[in-house]
């Protein structure tokens, strides 16, 4: 490339600039629509794009004289088991993707790519997340990680469900109602306590609701009595769960049953991830289909943080034999590999680097299909019982 021509910046604007910010909305706006229709990134994402809330996103920019021409957008995560802060890894999500269709090209793809990773590092990133075409964000060294699952339900299922489980008296009258979050609902507090309860949150008091608003999702106060009972957050077509958080979980078909009926829905999927074990036994009893979808892609900047995260999170949720394994990570040009001690033991889970051979040698995106996906059932590895594979999924609701 040639460098006169061009000039890279990295960004934060608050609401005191909202010329600058408005012109970067409307290139990423413009290069968006004219490959998926109309966009609205302060609709879209609220949660990083409403005025209140532009601080928290820098902004890699390339520029030609005076006009964008590349960005790339960085929002903050910070994943933690539950609501331990001292169980936590920082992650950035990468996202609003974009370069004007004269300039495509020229590199600058590469060089924004290349400043944010560089960027990531420096402010102690252990990870870097982002969704999109697969072989694309392969060549920046991303790969999906982690599976869910995917349940459709249809109003006979659920019928036929909650016929198995509760009495009929009980079938006889609607039992919740769902009422429409809004910024100043007096659930929101008490929701966001079950939020916490999940195994992984990403999510501050704060950016709570503007992120189950995210893609024009709409979330409802499940309510029992007039009272908060939990939450759901529904796609904006109405067709897809989201994310759900109950107080009482095996109200769950009930819960669906009044949804359905009270809302007039004849078919339903529901999101869940591999983690969600209590859920995933009740949507067992509920389903008419279901199938194994991929989570995000990511790219790992720290193995040491990642892999004892990832380790602690299975935990949260199943047996792990004590014991240890060594992965050693090739990276490319590399001749030697990096390899990481993986230890399980009655109280703690600890990860570190070692000069021990590696029980297995795999490349950094192998590495992440092997590890968290099914992938590791056709590896052969010789792990611990119970290590493999490892979770990563995390709600809509988090995306970017």
């Amino acid at each position: 490339m040639n460098h006169q021509l061009w000039a890279y910046s990295k960004k934060v604007y608050d609401e005191n600039h909202p010329e600058e910010m408005q012109e970067l909305l409307d290139f990423a706006n413009m290069v968006f629509s004219m490959s998926y229709g109309g966009t609205d990134f302060s609709s879209l994402l609220p949660k990083a794009y409403t005025q209140k809330r532009w601080n928290a996103v820098t902004h890699h920019m390339i520029q030609e004289g005076s006009r964008i021409r590349a960005l790339i957008d960085c929002y903050p995560l910070v994943m933690k088991l539950g609501s331990k802060a001292d169980e936590a890894i920082k992650a950035v999500y990468v996202g609003t993707v974009s370069v004007h269709p004269a300039s495509r090209g020229k590199g600058y793809m590469i060089e924004l790519m290349k400043r944010v990773e560089e960027d990531a590092v420096q402010q102690g990133c252990a990870l870097m997340l982002l969704d999109g075409d697969r072989h694309r964000y392969q060549y920046f060294g991303f790969e999906h990680a982690g599976t869910g699952y995917r349940y459709q339900i249809e109003q006979n299922n659920i019928r036929h469900c909650c016929a198995q489980m509760y009495s009929a008296e009980y079938m006889a009258s609607p039992v919740y109602s769902f009422e429409e979050l809004e910024e100043n609902s007096p659930y929101l507090a008490y929701l966001y306590g079950l939020y916490q309860r999940s195994a992984v949150t990403a999510r501050t008091k704060e950016t709570f609701l503007l992120s189950l608003q995210s893609y024009n999702a709409t979330a409802y106060a499940i309510l029992k009595g007039g009272a908060p009972a939990g939450y759901i957050n529904l796609s904006g077509d109405e067709k897809t769960i989201l994310e759900m958080e109950i107080d009482e979980l095996q109200e769950l078909p009930r819960v669906l049953y009044d949804l359905m009926m009270g809302m007039g829905i004849v078919q339903l999927s529901a999101k869940i991830g591999a983690d969600e074990t209590a859920k995933r036994s009740l949507f067992e009893k509920m389903y008419d289909n279901c199938s194994v979808v991929m989570s995000h892609q990511i790219k790992i900047l720290d193995y040491e943080a990642v892999l004892q995260f990832l380790l602690s999170w299975k935990r949260k949720y199943s047996t792990l034999e004590q014991g240890s394994y060594v992965i050693g990570v090739q990276k490319e040009g590399i001749s030697a590999s990096e390899n990481y001690l993986l230890s399980v033991a009655e109280e703690e889970i600890c990860v570190s680097r070692t000069d021990r051979a590696a029980d297995l040698v795999l490349g950094e995106l192998e590495l992440v299909r092997t590890l968290t996906t099914s992938c590791c059932l056709r590896a052969g590895l010789r792990s611990p019982d119970g290590w493999f594979p490892l979770p990563f999924y995390l709600p809509a609701a988090d995306t970017f």
